[in-house]
């Protein structure tokens, strides 16, 4: 009669956590930043701006799409411009509760599937795993190519998004709201002390006014965007006078050193 053979439970100590996971992705993309078209954010249509494909996520409150997109394009860091791993790494590099729950594999496909109706993805089967393609971070679902020509702008989003956070138990990618991150975006592809008329904000980004002043103000709560308050003498004003923010990211996102770029409407 054969012996049965009884597994004892892995201790939580040899599971990998989800820093564990997102620190090692981060590991393999040997990078220290990751470029990312300013397209995604905004784009120029005959002398008008329109908003790039980070509206839509905004407006579909759709954080966990938005995450995986920036982690895939953080990943899949040399050509062919493509990156697999099971669902269940991708599900827990997210922080999902229960990285081997059996609706990991749907609720990733499902998610794959926002990204590739909004042009940003293709997916090819592979070995029981989404196989997953870079497209154009404008959403025409162009094949994707490195940033490298003078045309193309593009912002630089630091490792420390993924590695780094307020404290050593918590992740900016985790911690920060949706609002939050849209406006990191934005303001990474801005100078130091760049100006953001909320009033403009939804013509140039498709962003709402109230969306990007929570945004704006959350980061400044804490601490990663420092906001200085300028006043102009206005004679015909009710008051006499004008006040106008300039916004500086603070560490780890900034500040950049340069100031305010001249090529994007903001």
């Amino acid at each position: 009669m054969g012996m049965l053979m009884l597994m004892k439970p892995v201790s939580d100590d040899f599971v990998a956590s989800t820093f564990d996971t997102v620190d090692e992705i981060i590991r393999q993309s040997n990078r220290r930043t990751t470029p990312l078209r300013t397209s995604f954010l905004q784009q120029s249509d005959e002398n008008r701006t329109l908003p790039g494909p980070l509206a839509g996520f905004v407006a579909r409150h759709d954080t966990q799409a938005l995450l995986a997109f920036l982690l895939v394009l953080t990943k899949a860091s040399t050509a062919p411009w493509e990156t697999a791993l099971p669902s269940s790494v991708w599900a827990r590099a997210l922080g999902a509760e229960l990285p081997r729950s059996k609706t990991a594999g749907s609720n990733m496909s499902k998610l794959w599937r926002r990204l590739e109706n909004a042009g940003l993805i293709h997916r090819q089967r592979y070995k029981r795993m989404a196989r997953v393609y870079l497209r154009k971070e404008d959403g025409s679902g162009d094949a994707y190519e490195l940033p490298a020509h003078a045309k193309d702008r593009y912002l630089q989003l630091p490792a420390a998004f993924w590695t780094q956070g307020p404290d050593e138990e918590h992740r900016w990618y985790l911690t920060l709201t949706l609002p939050e991150i849209a406006m990191l975006l934005i303001a990474r592809s801005l100078g130091d002390g760049f100006r953001l008329p909320l009033e403009n904000v939804h013509d140039w980004y498709g962003i709402s006014a109230d969306t990007a002043a929570r945004g704006l103000h959350g980061l400044e709560s804490r601490g990663l965007i420092e906001i200085t308050k300028f006043y102009k003498k206005a004679p015909l004003s009710p008051v006499g006078y004008t006040a106008e923010n300039r916004y500086t990211l603070q560490s780890p996102f900034g500040p950049k050193g340069r100031a305010q770029s001249r090529g994007i409407r903001a």
